[in-house]
């Protein structure tokens, strides 16, 4: 049997606390969520308490300008850089999240025409959480 001593104690007791705030941190509103069209309508949110409500609204905000919005990613506490082909006959969308923002404007813009996109442009950028 293994016995635990007051260091050993004191240590599990403050990585407890450690997780505790973590947790809480957590629900300070640091999701966010990237909704799309199969003809190119777009939605996102930022900085919102759940998951779910961060979807609902980057599928709100989509649905303003098309149809069949399906959720492709959820964020969290990270900023984001989406670029979109403009030839609605060839629609490509692609996103980068972390980096710093030219290189996340970089990237994204990279795969956009990497993926056939022949008149990339960003979307948009945004950050959820603390991130910047």
């Amino acid at each position: 049997m293994t016995r635990f001593g007051l260091k050993q104690l004191l240590f599990v007791l403050g990585f407890l606390v450690v997780l505790g705030s973590a947790s809480g941190a957590q629900a300070q509103g640091q999701f966010g969520a990237l909704a799309l069209s199969p003809e190119g309508a777009w939605g996102y949110s930022a900085s919102f308490a759940t998951i779910d409500i961060a979807q609902d609204r980057a599928i709100e905000e989509c649905k303003k300008y098309g149809k069949g919005c399906q959720i492709v990613r959820v964020f969290q506490n990270v900023c984001v850089a989406v670029a979109r082909n403009e030839d609605p006959k060839n629609v490509v969308v692609n996103w980068v999240s972390g980096y710093n923002a030219a290189e996340r404007t970089r990237r994204s813009l990279a795969n956009c025409r990497n993926d056939g996109g022949t008149d990339c442009r960003i979307l948009k950028e945004f950050c959820t959480g603390n991130a910047q």
